[in-house]
């Protein structure tokens, strides 16, 4: 029986990003005697996603960070890994702000490159003009929407692959929603959600703004907030400062965020950028209304179920929260009618894959 075909995913952590969830949600359905993922982490730290490949069998490898300084080191942990691994003929560069860096070394020995863009934009000149890059190197440019893949790969081609997900599992359950309210004591209250990571890019203190301006028209309202980051501290010393520690609840990484979706009421997402954000369509996929930044691209909005507002006018947003909302609906049909469903994404990747090899010469 053939090996499966070993695609080497690159990124700079395992831990529940969104490019990272997407990569996990197709890895979890992909045929895996056919495909097999392994990850390329920089850091030295366990992600929270690490266990579960391991046990999907996925190999984790530590390249170290790039810091400009250490190019030359950084080129030679690259070519010594592809020598040490010629069954990594397949580099997806998930990990796209030094994508050019290690595509350039993976195509100087014959691998092929596929460049994945997950955000619409990057803070910092140089972080901007490495990304500006990929495109030299990429044998393949996917990209998460047409914002985000126009602003990667400028006028080059470019294919979507959407963030599709399992939807039967974020489907709304009434009887999921009564017993995560119950144990987490959301009862009589309007419950506020959030699933983000505590970095600036999501806009954290948008978040805690947004919930006092609700707060202030409607006391009985909590926030629930899943993830964790570099901000937590300075999230935590906000929620001191506005004394509202009983009103807000801080998760941290969850697995289960499909559980607590179904307990919370309005999903938030402040964004300073993004590309197209999995959070938000797994909220959809949950029947919730979803207040999000203008600064998300509209294709996000899948169902008719989110609300796009201006950054800093935290006001409004408060009052369209508190606008009646109508029932949550069976939002199945219209995800699955967007390409969102990750069954149909996981057959056209094993298909994209398996023809790329066939190209390459290989018996898989």
């Amino acid at each position: 029986m053939n090996c499966p075909i070993r695609v080497l995913c690159v990124f700079s952590t395992l831990d529940r990003g969104g490019a990272e969830t997407m990569c996990m949600n197709l890895y979890r359905h992909i045929d895996r005697e056919k495909i097999q993922f392994d990850f390329v982490k920089h850091t030295s730290e366990t992600g929270d996603f690490e266990e579960e490949i391991k046990k999907l069998g996925g190999c984790i490898y530590e390249a170290p960070q790039y810091k400009i300084y250490n190019t030359v080191q950084y080129r030679k942990w690259w070519k010594d890994h592809l020598l040490k691994h010629p069954e990594h003929k397949i580099i997806h560069g998930h990990y796209f702000t030094i994508s050019a860096i290690y595509f350039n070394v993976a195509k100087n020995m014959g691998r092929t490159t596929i460049g994945h863009a997950h955000a619409s934009t990057i803070s910092g000149t140089l972080k901007q003009y490495l990304c500006k890059q990929i495109s030299k190197y990429s044998d393949y440019r996917f990209a998460c929407s047409e914002q985000a893949g126009r602003w990667l790969y400028g006028d080059k081609p470019f294919c979507i692959v959407k963030n599709a997900l399992d939807i039967d599992k974020f489907q709304y359950n009434e009887k999921v929603r009564q017993q995560y309210r119950d144990e987490l004591n959301l009862n009589d209250y309007l419950i506020l959600g959030t699933v983000a990571n505590m970095s600036p890019v999501k806009n954290p203190m948008g978040v805690i703004d947004i919930f006092l301006e609700v707060h202030r028209r409607k006391e009985n309202t909590k926030l629930v907030w899943v993830g964790e980051g570099g901000q937590r501290n300075t999230i935590e010393e906000r929620i001191k400062q506005e004394r509202i520690e009983s009103y807000i609840i801080l998760l941290g990484q969850r697995r289960d965020v499909n559980k607590i979706l179904q307990a919370i009421d309005v999903f938030l997402l402040p964004s300073i950028n993004e590309g197209l954000p999995v959070s938000v369509i797994e909220a959809q996929a949950s029947g919730l209304p979803c207040y999000i930044s203008d600064k998300i691209t509209s294709e996000v909005d899948i169902t008719g179920l989110c609300h796009f507002l201006p950054l800093d006018a935290w006001s409004q947003w408060a009052k369209e929260i508190l606008t009646k909302r109508e029932p949550r609906e069976n939002t199945k049909q219209k995800i699955i009618g967007a390409g969102y469903d990750i069954h149909s994404t996981a057959i056209w990747l094993e298909e994209f894959y398996l023809r790329i090899n066939k190209e390459q010469g290989g018996n898989n």
